[in-house]
């Protein structure tokens, strides 16, 4: 299916609205800070506690395939308000403001007569801070929410919290995690320093499971958990070489669990592809409103109800500037990932408070002692390939390109058509791979370097 406006507007309509058993809920929207999806009990995590996200994930629905609409905060936070790619609403800037002139998904909440709210990190410049009812910088002010909501008045309230972003000054959890605990990743070498450097990462991440228990009992002791739709997720992946900044699993995979008792099938998950921008979707379904046709996003009730099992065919995501310009796009399906090098001369550069780290400053001795793998030195090379293609079932780490293997050129070409159409039809100022459009009846001429 292509999509543009008009299929925007057909889908909108034909989506039912889900049955109101309890009526239409209040939104408590959880957002953590530079977190990758493998970095909780419940996604596998073994050593990591985190028993109050953990129970969440078992009253509701855990996604084990939801990427960030990019690997960077603000533009990633930007698709969660508006239900837009950055590049569509012009905030694939780091440190972007969202724009005055864009709707987000505010507005229809505060109509239809909720009381909005944001507390701790909004990132989205002051003048979005202002579209809410109250905002709070305190991430434990949410009981202050309910001195203020009008009586009768339903809420939608946003949660963002600063963990597990960097730096790491002191341990965050007591007692520490003892960093022989941590499992590091396949494509860092396994140092005492990235060990520790994760070890911190991980207490951070024990410190907000904390701060959203209190949360969660707040809803409890208020009498309201079977009444709110809960919805946990991070802006993007962990900052550590190879995560934040990239379009790499580890940069832009990230949790997503959603809990609505009424409505979710309890301690299900799913597998299904989701993307950032179906967050707004979903939310506006929710609160029994019609998605807005701007909207790239899709509504996930229907995998929350048990209707469907997926809602689209693939995820797209990008990155741009970020302390230097770095254009990237990627496609993701079930199986296989394609990812466009905009500027392929240039070599991997980590974002600023990565290249300050523990773990990349141990990266760049290991390899100066020459003690790198083969596989984990490859983001060191000088230049990077202009299209990296992964088939991420056999290769979950991604080291193994297969962009010009005969093997896999009918599946390379029918993803860079994906993404050739997602840019078309999004009104990227990246060129597409291919200029005709649609991309997949008419291929054109593909984009040469």
């Amino acid at each position: 299916m292509r999509w543009n406006r008009r299929t925007f507007l057909a889908v909108a309509a034909a989506l039912p609205l889900a049955p109101r058993k309890s009526g239409v809920p209040n939104i408590l929207f959880l957002i953590s800070d530079d977190h990758s999806a493998v970095d909780l009990g419940c996604y596998g995590a073994g050593g990591l506690g985190t028993p109050r996200l953990d129970r969440l994930a078992a009253e509701g629905m855990r996604f084990t395939r939801a990427y960030a609409a990019a690997p960077q905060c603000s533009p990633s936070r930007s698709s969660y308000y508006s239900g837009c790619s950055p590049h569509t609403i012009g905030t694939s800037r780091q440190a972007s403001f969202y724009p005055p002139l864009e709707s987000s998904i505010l507005e229809p909440l505060g109509e239809a007569g909720y009381f909005t709210a944001a507390f701790g990190k909004v990132h989205q410049g002051e003048d979005f801070e202002r579209r809410f009812d109250l905002v709070d910088k305190d991430i434990d002010g949410f009981e202050t929410l309910f001195e203020r909501l009008p009586d009768g008045k339903l809420f939608f309230a946003q949660i963002g919290y600063s963990d597990p972003h960097r730096p790491y000054p002191s341990p965050a959890a007591n007692p520490p995690t003892p960093p022989e605990n941590v499992p590091v990743p396949a494509f860092l070498p396994d140092t005492s320093d990235v060990r520790q450097d994760f070890a911190s990462y991980w207490d951070e991440i024990r410190r907000m499971d904390v701060n959203v228990g209190r949360v969660l009992d707040t809803l409890e002791k208020r009498g309201l958990a079977d009444t709110t739709l809960v919805i946990f997720t991070g802006d993007h992946g962990f900052p550590f070489p190879r995560g934040k900044g990239t379009l790499y699993e580890s940069g832009i995979r990230v949790p997503l669990i959603v809990r609505w008792p009424a409505f979710v099938r309890a301690g299900k998950s799913s597998e299904a592809l989701v993307s950032g921008v179906d967050l707004a979707a979903t939310c506006l379904h929710a609160a029994g409103l019609p998605i807005e046709p701007k909207m790239q996003g899709q509504s996930l009730l229907p995998i929350l109800t048990g209707e469907r099992e997926s809602v689209r065919e693939a995820v797209f995501t990008e990155r741009n500037w970020h302390n230097h310009s770095d254009p990237q796009r990627a496609v993701v399906t079930q199986r296989f990932k394609l990812i466009y090098n905009g500027r392929p001369e240039q070599p991997y550069r980590p974002t600023s408070d990565i290249a300050a780290s523990p773990s990349w400053l141990s990266f760049l001795e290991e390899d100066i002692r020459g003690r790198l793998e083969p596989n984990i030195r490859r983001l060191l090379a000088p230049s990077r390939p202009f299209i990296e293609f992964y088939d991420l079932l056999s290769d979950p780490n991604e080291f193994h390109n297969l962009a010009e293997d005969p093997d896999y050129v009918a599946e390379r070409i029918r993803h860079e058509m994906l993404l050739s159409d997602w840019m078309h039809e999004t009104l990227d100022y990246l060129p597409p791979l291919y200029y005709g459009y649609p991309a997949r009846k008419h291929p054109g001429r593909r984009l040469t370097v």
